[in-house]
């Protein structure tokens, strides 16, 4: 059983985490630029950096990721891919949704986000997909079994979380 790679680890579950709810508006920016790869880009060498200095190598560059958008419902969904996981922990892809408050001024409404990731699991004989959810707080939330890992099918899942 490997240990999950920092690069990998850092950038979905600490680093971009950490920055979109820092800052919700992160999530909305990723959803209007029509290239977001510098500033995952910018994220990803900061993530590195800061493996490096932990003794641990590796690297993550924006090229290496797929990011997709859709709604889900009214809400703005960004889906970024990571590269192929491979030890429990890492991502397969992280979710973004950005939750409006549209009750207040055009150009004023608050955000919120919910946070994402189906993580790549060796919990059981073949390798499966477990989907988390980080909360504001800092909890990782299992939100159990997860589909197989293709966007459309995490996006099925996510529908689901966001009816419940």
């Amino acid at each position: 059983m490997a240990d999950p790679r920092c690069v990998h680890y850092q950038f979905a579950h600490v680093a971009l985490r950490g920055l979109v709810f820092n800052e919700p508006r992160l999530a909305l920016a990723l959803w209007e630029l029509e290239e977001p790869g510098a500033l995952l880009d910018e994220i990803a060498v900061q993530v590195a950096r800061a493996c490096r200095a932990e003794g641990q190598g590796g690297e993550l560059q924006a090229a290496q990721l797929e990011v997709h958008k859709c709604r889900l419902g009214s809400n703005p969904c960004v889906i970024i891919k990571l590269p192929e996981p491979i030890a429990s922990t890492e991502a397969y892809m992280v979710a973004i949704i950005a939750l409006r408050d549209l009750d207040r001024a055009p150009g004023r409404e608050a955000v919120a986000c919910r946070y994402f990731t189906l993580e790549y699991s060796d919990q059981r004989e073949a390798p499966h997909t477990v989907i988390g959810e980080w909360t504001e707080q800092g909890d990782h939330l299992n939100m159990g079994a997860g589909p197989e890992p293709k966007v459309a099918a995490f996006v099925g899942e996510l529908v689901r979380f966001l009816a419940a």
